[in-house]
């Protein structure tokens, strides 16, 4: 970052009026957990050497929390519930409401999902708070009832590109094809391994979603995360199809998810609510 700053390279257009992300962008795309710790412990370093120093000067973030946060999100795409709520909870609790972009995108309700709500429906007043949100995942996981796996499911298929809250692992948004940022380049090859693929495949989604509908007693619920298994089966479909050529040779199949969602479960509040012709489309 530093010898590029000094050759006035791509980071220098950042640093010149550096930001929250012009701070951790390279680390953002590079680091470990361990070399997270590492820059937090030079950034509070009283005694720099002065090498420590000239690489620190216009790189360096002023405030300990930017890395914080970077922290518990890398520990977040890791699946480390425990290090991420041991991370966040040690910030400011306003720290989301004024920093970076995070109040503009982490503002809806994360536990409703994004894919079914009509744009009328969608409310941006939701108060986000990312140690309560680690927080209710944890204590959801403990519980392991087929409303809580419900509740997951519908959080983690929010926390991918697809979902309201995506930015509890990304610090920019795309479509799920190649997005190359000016700056750091192309970033999608790393996106695709967070969460074990969940960001653009929706694979932990579905597996809660698949835990909920094996569970549960109650046909609304059993109906919805029936629907829901099929969103996710679509679109972890079509995350890897990057051309016609291919759709074509490998054409997209519902699976009896949604086929019980028309039999088995017709009479629910749920197929009330969301059975509509594009699905049906599908099954016949």
């Amino acid at each position: 970052m530093k010898s590029d700053l000094k050759s006035d390279g791509e980071y220098s257009g950042y640093y010149n009026s550096p930001y929250f992300y012009s701070y951790i962008g390279y680390f953002d795309r590079s680091a470990t957990i361990e070399d997270v710790d590492r820059l937090m412990a030079l950034q509070q370093k009283k005694d720099k050497t002065a090498f420590e120093k000239y690489i620190c000067s216009g790189t360096i973030a002023p405030n300990i929390n930017y890395y914080k946060d970077l922290k518990g999100t890398i520990a977040f795409r890791n699946n480390n519930l425990e290090l991420a709520y041991e991370t966040f909870s040690s910030m400011p609790k306003d720290f989301w409401e004024k920093n970076y972009s995070y109040k503009d995108y982490l503002n809806e309700n994360p536990f409703t999902p994004k894919i079914l709500q009509k744009d009328k429906e969608r409310k941006f007043d939701y108060r986000f708070n990312k140690t309560e949100f680690i927080a209710k995942l944890i204590e959801l996981k403990k519980q392991n009832t087929a409303s809580s796996n419900l509740q997951l499911a519908h959080a983690y298929f929010n926390v991918s590109y697809l979902g309201n809250s995506w930015m509890m692992v990304a610090y920019d948004w795309t479509s799920g094809e190649s997005y190359v940022d000016y700056v750091y380049g192309d970033n999608t090859e790393i996106e695709k391994t967070y969460q074990k693929g969940n960001y653009y495949s929706l694979t932990m989604a579905k597996m809660y979603y698949e835990k909920a509908l094996k569970m549960s007693k109650n046909n609304n619920e059993k109906a919805l995360a029936s629907l829901m298994i099929f969103e996710c089966n679509y679109y972890g479909h079509y995350a890897s199809i990057v051309s016609a050529e291919e759709e074509e040779k490998n054409p997209f199949k519902a699976g009896k998810e949604l086929m019980n969602f028309y039999s088995l479960y017709k009479t629910t509040p749920t197929f009330r609510k969301y059975n509509c012709p594009l699905l049906k489309a599908f099954i016949n």
